[in-house]
C-alpha cells in the first residue's frame, strides 16, 4: 500500500525538493556568484552586479519553476487517486 503512494506522488515530491532546494541557492546567489567569479589564488577581486544578479534570478526562476511543477504535478496524481477510490 505505501510503494503504490511512493510510485504515485514520487515525481511531485521529488519537484517539490529540487523546487526548495533551488530557492535556498537563489536566496544565496550572491555568495555564490562571488565564489565561482573569483579567480584561482586571488586575494582580491570585484564581482559585477549582473553576475550576482543572474546567478539569483536564474535560479529562483528554476526554483520557481519546480514549485509550478509540484502544483501540478501533485495535483494531477491526486486527482488520479480520488478518482481511483471512487
Amino acid at each position: 500500500m505505501e510503494n503504490k503512494y511512493v510510485k504515485l506522488f514520487g515525481f511531485p515530491i521529488g519537484f517539490l525538493l529540487l523546487g526548495i532546494l533551488f530557492l535556498i541557492l537563489g536566496a544565496n546567489g550572491d555568495k555564490i556568484a562571488i565564489s565561482f567569479s573569483r579567480p584561482a589564488g586571488a586575494s582580491s577581486w570585484t564581482t559585477s552586479g549582473s553576475t550576482i544578479e543572474a546567478f539569483t534570478s536564474v535560479l529562483l526562476i528554476i526554483g520557481i519553476s519546480f514549485q509550478v511543477l509540484f502544483i501540478s504535478t501533485f495535483s494531477i496524481a491526486f486527482h488520479n487517486r480520488q478518482k481511483n477510490n471512487h
